[in-house]
C-alpha cells in the first residue's frame, strides 16, 4: 500500500502592523480583506479606499474573489480569525498575503480612521508597540 504523501508544512504567515498596513495601502495599493461578519462590519469598518468583506463563515466558498495579483492584507477584530484566513490562502497558493497583527483593535488604538462607532470595541490598552518599517 502506498500512503499518500503528507503535504509540505506551510511557512510561517507574514504579518504586518497597522502602521505598515497603512503604508502598504498607500504605496503598494494593497487590498484589505476583512473576515468579520457583515453585521460587525456595518457597526465598525476601517476607513480605507479598498476593502473587501468576506466573512470567515463564507471564506471557503468565496476566497476566489480575492485577486492573486495584488498584495492582500487580512484583517479581523483581533488578528486571530484573519490569521486563519491567511493560512487558508497560503494553502490555496496565494503568495503575497499578510495578516494585520492584533487586527482592528490595534488600528483603533493607533488612532487610524474608522467608519462607525468604536466605543463598544474591546481594546487592549497594554498592546505592544507598532512597527513602522515592515
Amino acid at each position: 500500500m502506498n500512503a499518500a504523501a503528507a503535504p509540505a508544512p506551510l511557512p510561517q504567515a507574514k504579518e504586518c502592523c497597522p502602521t505598515s498596513t497603512r503604508k502598504r495601502i498607500e504605496f503598494k495599493h494593497a487590498l484589505l480583506v476583512d473576515v468579520r461578519e457583515k453585521d460587525e462590519l456595518e457597526k465598525l469598518a476601517l476607513d480605507v479606499p479598498d476593502l473587501l468583506n468576506i466573512p470567515l463563515s463564507d471564506f471557503e466558498r468565496r476566497f476566489k474573489e480575492i485577486p492573486r495579483d495584488r498584495q492582500v492584507i487580512m484583517v479581523s477584530a483581533d488578528g486571530h480569525d484573519s490569521l486563519r484566513a491567511t493560512y487558508y490562502l497560503m494553502r490555496e497558493g496565494y503568495e503575497d498575503v499578510l495578516n494585520m497583527t492584533d487586527g482592528i483593535a490595534k488600528w483603533i488604538l493607533r488612532g487610524f480612521p474608522v467608519k462607525g462607532d468604536c466605543s463598544g470595541f474591546k481594546l487592549d490598552v497594554n498592546a505592544g508597540g507598532c512597527c513602522s518599517a515592515s
